[in-house]
């Protein structure tokens, strides 16, 4: 069988300063890069193969909403984290290259355990099997 590392991008200027998000990431397998901007997570997307996208709205070059477009061509996850009161809730854009704007933000634990399922699947990537040897007489 074999084991796929996912790799996710986090975008954002206070993603660098997600020490327990990267920290739980790590845990599950997961593979990481930073992006401060959108300019720099859309190079990453045109160069990467990312499984799932964790971005803020707020970016200091535009809209984290432009973030849609780019992530629907793949077949990676956005999700958008909304800070509310003390802590953060994590709205889902695109599910694996499906736009699902308007679907309910996902508190803390609903967004850790969606997370934890969709790394799941992607960890185990399925075997193709080897090809079938030809007939003799």
């Amino acid at each position: 069988m074999d084991i796929k590392e996912p790799i996710a991008l986090l975008v954002g200027n206070n993603m660098s300063r997600a020490l327990r998000l990267v920290e739980w990431l790590q845990s599950l397998g997961c593979e990481y890069h930073i992006a401060a901007s959108y300019q720099e997570a859309r190079t990453l997307l045109e160069t990467h193969r990312f499984d799932v996208v964790l971005s803020e709205t707020d970016l200091s070059d535009g809209n984290a909403y432009r973030l849609i477009a780019s992530v629907r061509e793949s077949p990676a996850s956005l999700f958008f984290c909304l800070a509310v009161q003390d802590s953060y809730w994590w709205l889902p854009a695109v599910t694996q290259g499906r736009e699902c704007l308007g679907a309910p933000a996902l508190r803390p634990a609903e967004f850790a355990r969606v997370l934890q399922e969709i790394l799941f699947e992607l960890t185990v990537a399925p075997v193709t099997p080897p090809p079938a040897l030809p007939r003799t007489g």
